[in-house]
């Protein structure tokens, strides 16, 4: 597991920054020109040996530079297969709509909608088939365009196109060659290859040595670390001599530093008082704790509400908190946590709304969370498939344990993390809802609970004579439904 540690670079004097901006500028050069090279064609060792003495680069430099290339060229095909597939499925979803409107005014708006995600469709598909993919600005193409209209000078244009320099480690020397990190008297320095001097023998760096600060959360009231202490964690790594990585990236006049190293995580222990489900939504949590059987034992609803409109680093703070949380309880409780494996791909053309909602509040980066935190703590974290956990668990377990919808659907989370995959439909709704029984019991059960759902929605609209688009109101008229 790999773990990026922030920091700053501490007292630099004038000739030192002059290195380093000197160093930045011959790195970013000679990937912009490695990446250029590799697209031509070229084998990868004679670019690294052309980087090496076309930008006064020692070997480690220039293999850096080289990775660095392409690694953007891979990420960039990568990405023109994503955005293929979302668009494809973009114009099927489009065109199903189109189908099914009525309106002559909404058929117009889907039709103009489905030209424009057309044209997009071929564009990545004429990079998909010629295995290409579309132009990269280095320095940001926003910077780019404004620089273009003359809205910036050449000097900036050319600051955030030379701002950063990437050192890889290497075990067998000592965890990292150029850019080596140690720790004397409680201080952090970095020490950093400088201009070659040669010997007899071979040929030796001159360095410079500067001091940085590894952020950490020293408490001012009792002197205690908040969380994690990741700068001792720096420390105790170094001593191993395990390979690191450390990026320098200029910024507004400061120098900041990205120390990644690799975490070991602790080896998971086997959990016997069952698995606890959560259930992630936008305004909270819902948590439900099963046993080894698969038996309702609790639940509680955690109101989030401040996720939905708190500022970016408010809301970052408050999910890591969240995630600290549920792993606790966990492991508390000696159980294993169960999470929906959600991915929310760029594939549907959703309301304004639906994608306020999405970047307002980030599955991922709370998933994200608790994976980390529950591989640190040891933790077994099981991802299940999401689909229909609300309704199986609105229909069936929200009125026989008496709790929310969201916590219902953390209970079905929890017992697809015990291996309960299939949901046996209660015999009131098959009864009630299923006219052809014998085609019924040939679907699937996901197919089967679909049938259920749209059955059940359409007799909570006929009974209160509104429109229903959800199961959210079912619990009110529960009894006169199933009756």
């Amino acid at each position: 597991m790999k773990t990026t540690v922030r920091g700053v670079i501490l007292q630099l004097t004038e000739v030192q920054k002059t290195f380093l901006d000197n160093l930045m500028g011959r790195y970013c050069a000679a990937v912009r020109w490695g990446f250029k090279r590799l697209l031509d064609g070229w084998k990868t060792q004679d670019i690294r040996l052309a980087v090496q003495s076309k930008f006064n680069l020692n070997s480690r430099q220039a293999n850096d530079t080289v990775h660095d290339a392409q690694a953007t060229i891979s990420s960039q095909k990568e990405l023109v297969k994503l955005n293929h597939a979302n668009a494809t499925k973009k114009v099927e979803f489009t065109r199903k709509r189109l189908e099914k409107a009525r309106s002559p005014r909404k058929k117009d708006n889907l039709q103009k909608r489905l030209d424009k995600e057309e044209r997009k469709l071929a564009f990545w598909q004429k990079h998909l088939d010629a295995g290409t993919f579309p132009s990269v600005v280095f320095g940001g193409k926003r910077l780019f365009h404004q620089r273009c209209k003359g809205n910036i000078t050449l000097d900036t244009w050319q600051d955030a196109r030379s701002n950063r320099y990437l050192s890889r480690g290497d075990k067998t020397k000592g965890g990292n060659l150029n850019t080596r990190l140690y720790a004397k008297d409680g201080i952090i320095y970095l020490d950093i290859a400088a201009e070659p001097v040669e010997t007899k023998k071979s040929i030796r760096y001159n360095r410079i040595t500067v001091p940085v600060y590894l952020a950490y959360k020293p408490s001012k009231k009792t002197g205690l670390i908040n969380g994690l202490n990741y700068r001792q964690m720096v420390i105790d790594y170094l001593i191993t001599g395990s390979a690191y990585q450390v990026e320098i990236i200029r910024k507004n006049g400061c120098y900041y530093i990205h120390v990644t190293i690799e975490e070991e995580a602790p080896v998971q222990y086997t959990a016997y008082n069952g698995v606890i489900g959560v259930d992630t939504n936008p305004d909270g949590l819902g948590i439900t704790h099963a046993d080894y059987l698969g038996q309702f034992k609790e639940s509680l609803w955690i109101p989030q509400g401040e996720w939905t409109y708190a500022r970016s680093n408010r809301r970052n703070k408050l999910i890591g908190e969240a995630a600290a949380m549920v792993v606790d309880l966990a492991k508390r409780l000696n159980c294993v946590l169960a999470v929906e494996n959600l991915e929310f791909k760029n594939d549907k053309s959703v309301t304004a709304k639906f994608n306020r909602i999405i970047n307002g509040f980030m599955w991922s980066k709370f998933l994200q969370a608790v994976e980390r935190k529950a591989a640190r703590e040891g933790i077994h974290l099981a991802k299940v498939p999401p689909p229909f956990t609300s309704v199986i668990g609105i229909l069936k377990y929200q009125q026989q344990h008496g709790i929310s919808n969201h916590e219902a659907a953390a209970y079905v989370i929890a017992r697809r993390g015990l291996g309960f995959s299939n949901e046996k439909i209660p015999k009131q709704l098959e009864q009630k809802y299923v006219k052809k029984k014998e085609s019924f019991t040939l679907l699937t059960n996901w197919k089967q609970w679909s049938v259920i759902k749209k059955a059940a929605i359409a007799a909570v609209k006929k009974h209160t004579k509104q429109e229903v688009k959800s199961l959210v109101s079912w619990h009110h008229y529960r009894k006169q439904l199933v009756s």
